[in-house]
């Protein structure tokens, strides 16, 4: 009764704790340690489905001291007694001698534990498909029993309503993101379109004032004025109003889930790459690091959509940055930390024409990637991994809805410890110039 009422407890904590915690990475950390205290296992992992790859994505393990070992533990999700638990929604405990499943032959040769004992239970509510499952090993005293698999089963519907309660709320925020962002890219367009509408009328102005003067034989400064104007209106006011119409356009789309148009046009890709990063030169400095230049600037122009590509480099630019910075020890940070000169790592922005492909990388020396979080990446669906950065998530998305848009391929390279390579093939440039009903907008207004 004794041991009844304790593990009764643990459930009790559990509803108390997951109801107070929104964050799901806190929520599946929460779920595990609870799942091992419970029953004084110890240790054990958390998995979650991912419906797309068909795999179980490790997440957790405690003790924190092997978590490293078993980074990389993804699993298709009908594969031992993990899947085989997952596929049933029933949970199991597993006696070994010298034999066992492969899955946990894979768990000694990582972490050097012998699994004597473990249970695995789903991560479920009553009648609906396993979101995941829990597994603990090695129970201090005695072994797993049916008191365990009745209290954790009773733990996992807990946890399963507060891991689909968490999943709502980052949808929700998400939602509201996008939403707000739509908002404002919709008003920045309109205002943005009333600049452009007045683009003919400016350069009017600007060529009667020219004709002017010549009837009038005016020179001097009358004329250098007039010179100046002309200059800013044709670097400055017409091509940066186009710009901020159709970056709001393009905001605007992404936002309501709109098929995006680029509109590619023949420009210098070092030149476009080297401006937007330019803009993260002051970000990039705050968090002391240095932006490293390898552009090859002669390789020849082709067909692109300058503002995605904008948008993509200042993307992978800030990510990398912040990657970087979440490097940086306190103890560094205490001795440079005032200093914006000193540079605690590197992000490196490369462009190369070879064998007539356009290639775009961002490179770090930031913490690297499990193959799980490039997966998410490359889905999509991925958040930012940086504790000390904040933001929606939505910026990996964004990357991958662009270079998908503009018909590039995005790639990954990166391992835990070794930083990160993010590579855009842009390909030949070899496809038509296209005009979409935005630019036809811009047009019949200039």
């Amino acid at each position: 009764m004794a041991e009844l009422a304790r593990l009764l407890d643990a459930v009790h904590l559990a509803a108390q704790k997951l109801a107070s915690t929104a964050d799901l990475k806190l929520v599946l950390r929460e779920v595990l340690s609870i799942c091992v205290e419970a029953t004084g296992a110890m240790g054990g992992s958390i998995y979650l489905h991912d419906p797309g790859n068909k795999t179980l994505r490790f997440l957790h393990v405690l003790p924190d001291e092997i978590e490293r070992k078993l980074e990389r533990l993804d699993i298709p999700d009908d594969y031992g007694v993990a899947g085989e638990v997952f596929q049933s929604g029933k949970s199991m405990i597993s006696v070994y001698g010298n034999t066992g499943d492969p899955h946990r032959r894979a768990i000694v040769r990582r972490t050097g534990v012998t699994v004597e004992n473990m249970i695995t239970i789903p991560l479920q509510i009553a009648g609906l498909k396993p979101i995941g499952i829990v597994q603990l090993v090695n129970k201090l005293h005695g072994e797993f029993d049916d008191t365990d698999e009745a209290v954790l089963d009773t733990i996992s519907d807990v946890a399963t309503l507060a891991i689909m309660n968490s999943r709502m709320l980052d949808r929700s925020t998400r939602v509201a993101a996008l939403e707000g962002m739509g908002q404002a890219a919709h008003d920045l367009a309109n205002k943005a379109g009333v600049l452009v509408t007045f683009l003919p009328d400016f350069e009017r102005n600007l060529n009667g004032l020219r004709k002017a003067l010549l009837d009038a034989n005016a020179g001097g400064e009358a004329q250098f004025y007039l010179e100046m104007l002309q200059g800013t209106f044709e670097d400055v006011f017409a091509p940066y109003s186009e710009r901020v119409y159709r970056y709001a356009k393009l905001v605007n789309n992404l936002a309501a889930g709109k098929p995006l148009k680029p509109l590619k046009k023949r420009w210098n890709f070092a030149h476009v790459v080297h401006e937007a990063a330019q803009y993260m030169e002051t970000n990039a400095r705050r968090s002391h690091v240095e932006l490293v230049y390898d552009l090859q600037r002669d390789a020849p122009d082709f067909a692109f959509d300058d503002l995605y590509v904008i948008r993509i480099v200042e993307n992978l630019v800030g990510n990398a940055i912040k990657a970087v910075h979440e490097t940086i020890t306190d103890e560094w940070l205490r001795e440079n930390g005032e200093n914006e000169k000193a540079t605690f790592g590197k992000v490196r922005i490369q462009y190369r024409c070879a064998a007539g492909n356009h290639v775009l990388i961002v490179s770090d020396d930031g913490p690297g990637m499990s193959p799980g979080t490039i997966r998410q990446i490359l889905g999509g669906s991925a958040k930012s991994n940086w504790e000390q950065s904040t933001g929606s998530g939505l910026g990996t998305k964004v990357i991958t809805e662009l270079v998908s848009a503009h018909g590039a391929k995005l790639s990954i390279r990166s391992k835990l410890g070794e930083g990160s390579v993010f590579e855009v093939d842009f390909g030949t440039g070899d496809s038509p110039e296209s005009v979409d009903a935005d630019a036809d907008f811009v047009k019949s207004r200039t």
